[in-house]
């Protein structure tokens, strides 16, 4: 099994309080879901130089502010030898960006493998989050986190998630 660290953005509206998400086709298996915007650290960056990277270059947005570490993600993908991708068990530390709202743009994504795998940008409400049971999400409890989030605001430490 590979392990891999990696770093996402909960982009949340300041004046809504909408969430911006990507669709993305599965890597290990048809169909799509909806994830944070983030990715993989490489061997030379720390997790906010990292963070500011992935951020802008799926979505053309600079993060400025100093982010706070809201949630640890531990999850599993790929298909296992033989069947095409090794498992990948991805460890992943999920950050608050606060942000008025934007048009969100890849064009600054370098990667051409990544370029046809995100396939739309879209800010959820919480509502809409809730409601929207026909997709699937990064984290999976996603609507729930997102509305604890704009309840009872940030948690004192960091919340290990698992899925």
């Amino acid at each position: 099994m590979r392990r891999r660290q990696a770093v996402r953005a909960l982009i949340l509206s300041e004046t809504d309080h909408s969430v911006l998400l990507l669709r993305m086709q599965r890597p290990d298996r048809p169909g799509h879901f909806w994830l944070l915007p983030g990715g993989g650290i490489k061997p030379d960056e720390d997790r906010l130089d990292a963070l500011r990277r992935e951020v802008w270059e799926e979505t053309g947005f600079a993060v400025q502010a100093e982010p706070r570490l809201l949630w640890q993600r531990v999850h599993r993908f790929g298909r296992g030898i033989g069947e095409g991708l090794p498992v990948t068990e991805q460890h992943e530390d999920i950050y608050l960006v606060r942000a008025r709202r934007f048009e969100p743009t890849a064009g600054n994504n370098p990667e051409a493998s990544e370029v046809g795998i995100f396939h739309e940008f879209r800010w959820w409400s919480v509502t809409e989050l809730r409601a929207a049971t026909d997709h699937q999400f990064a984290p999976r409890s996603l609507a729930h986190l997102v509305e604890e989030l704009v309840v009872s605001g940030p948690p004192a430490e960091p919340i290990s998630l698992r899925d």
